[in-house]
């Protein structure tokens, strides 16, 4: 254990060292939640990269007729799907211009593009926010459904990626949440965002949400991640999404700042938007993963969420946290890996499905029955199957797979 604890503590240490001096943590003590035998090798994640490849244009297709990618290049792909998807290769008649300067759109005006989890679909994310403390586990405290669009040239290069975000509940009392994206492995450097909404126009100029967490630079119709005055605490790794995640829920009650996370309140609407986000570099699909390991040679795509300040940061399981992530907390957490307890349990989920999230108090495992044998097993994928209805949100409609 001493061993693991650290090699890991020299991990972090090796990609944040250029970021200034790092103060160790003493080693946690703490008492554990033994509620589950959850392996410390389970990751929690149910995406798999599948492999396909062709000798021409073509689009792929799910077992459900989703499409996952179109007007691909022919080469080689590593598609992020759901575990036990089935993929189906189709030739397409579509003539790629040869664009590698701007986004790849033949005559057709059909665009070259990767998606996660699919085209038109949403995957659902869930956090916790009393990191590095365990929480009540009903994973409402963010919630989101989530879309990725990988816009890709003629020669199968990403030269922007789409974040579609469609936020759904908090059950948090936080001020203050933030969302981003962080990219870690291969040296590259966040250029530039644009946000766009077609219910809340007013965010592709209007920055000021982001401000409470992140320190941007802020241009009309689009930002920069750093405001270039405060290049000491530069952070081109990280692209924000949102530092008030409220504000993108339209008329939400006054007197509380839960929403939708009770049936018997009132369902709040909320505004959806993309945040486009471009790199420094045009690099090939091929490199990019989400959620995997570090690896040196890829762009690995990261997920977190900050609470009231960016030293809150709550990272998927195996993720690395970015220069502000407070590493005192690594004492709380009773494990070798800051994202996730000594019991292994976590406070960031994802399912590929979009999925009902449990009501206020209801612990995830009690909503979903197969949850429990999900994460302590791992012979199922689909923990999302069997479900007690009258323990998650039903005021209102996400599109559910359930």
């Amino acid at each position: 254990m001493k061993t693991l604890f650290i090699k890991h503590i020299a991990y972090i240490a090796i990609c944040l060292g250029a970021f200034g001096c790092i103060k160790f943590p003493e080693p946690p003590v703490v008492t554990p939640d033994s509620e589950f035998n959850i392996s410390k090798t389970f990751d929690w994640k149910t995406i798999e990269a599948k492999i396909v490849s062709y000798n021409s244009t073509f689009s792929v297709l799910n077992q459900y007729g989703d499409t996952i990618a179109q007007n691909l290049p022919a080469g080689e792909y590593p598609l992020y799907v759901g575990k036990g998807s089935l993929l189906t290769i189709v030739k397409s008649n579509v003539v790629l211009e040869d664009n590698t300067k701007a986004i790849s759109t033949p005559s057709s005006g059909t665009k070259t593009r990767v998606f996660f989890p699919s085209q038109n679909n949403y995957a659902t994310v869930m956090y916790e926010d009393l990191f590095p403390f365990s929480g009540d586990r009903d994973m409402n405290d963010i919630v989101f459904g989530l879309n990725i669009e990988y816009d890709l040239d003629s020669k199968g290069r990403v030269i922007a990626i789409n974040f579609n975000i469609e936020p759904r509940a908090i059950g948090s009392t936080k001020t203050y949440i933030g969302l981003a994206a962080n990219f870690t492995g291969k040296p590259v450097q966040v250029s530039k965002i644009v946000r766009k909404s077609t219910t809340f126009p007013g965010i592709n100029n209007n920055h000021s949400d982001l401000a409470p967490i992140y320190n941007v630079d802020p241009k009309s119709g689009y930002y920069n991640p750093v405001n270039p005055s405060d290049q000491e605490n530069a952070d081109y790794k990280v692209a924000p999404f949102t530092g008030n995640f409220r504000s993108f829920f339209i008329n939400a009650p006054t007197d509380t700042k839960f929403v939708n996370v009770y049936n018997d309140a009132v369902s709040v609407a909320s505004h959806k938007f993309t945040a486009t986000v471009t790199l420094n570099s045009v690099i090939n699909y091929s490199s990019f993963s989400l959620l995997e390991g570090y690896d040196i040679n890829k762009v690995n795509i990261s997920l977190f969420s900050s609470f009231e300040d960016r030293a809150h940061e709550v990272h998927f399981k195996g993720q690395l946290p970015s220069k502000y992530f407070d590493l005192s907390l690594f004492n709380h957490t009773g494990s070798t890996d800051f994202t996730s307890a000594e019991d292994n349990w976590v406070w960031a989920i994802m399912s590929d499905k979009s999925v009902r999230h449990p009501i206020e108090n209801v612990k995830i495992y009690d909503a979903y029955s197969d949850f429990s044998s999900w994460v302590q097993s791992q012979d199922i994928y689909n923990w999302y199957s069997v479900i007690d209805i009258s323990k998650l949100y039903t005021a209102t409609s996400f599109n559910y797979f359930n």
